[in-house]
């Protein structure tokens, strides 16, 4: 997935969302997360195919200061969250407005937990 264009993070703050979803690992794009060191070969590679069609590398077409973990760094300090990796019968609830529950597992002083979703269709 190729995450939203660094400008979304503006958007979704304009927006005054408290929250958003994403059906992938990370809200980001990929390489611009930590996987490019705990997964350097995909990233090798990715940044072979960007030098030899723009002759240029990963950094110096994306700024680390600009794009690295835009949906991370700049949204969570503003308190709009996010939960990654949502599944299931997503394509049930496209385009329609529901209600979301979002129940994560019981801790003390977590940054992050599993969680189970359900959108419920609100009553007429």
């Amino acid at each position: 997935h190729p995450g939203p264009d660094p400008e979304f993070h503006k958007w979704a703050l304009d927006m005054k969302l408290k929250w958003i979803g994403v059906d992938c690992g990370s809200a980001d794009h990929p390489m611009n997360t930590i996987i490019r060191d705990w997964h350097p070969k995909p990233f090798i590679e990715a940044e072979k195919k960007l030098k030899a069609k723009y002759n240029k590398t990963w950094d110096e077409m994306f700024p680390l200061e600009e794009y690295y973990q835009v949906m991370h760094l700049n949204l969570f300090p503003k308190g709009l969250l996010h939960a990654e990796n949502l599944g299931g019968e997503l394509n049930k609830v496209n385009n329609k407005r529901v209600w979301i529950g979002l129940f994560p597992l019981r801790g003390i002083e977590l940054e992050s937990s599993m969680c189970r979703i359900v959108a419920l269709e609100p009553p007429e």
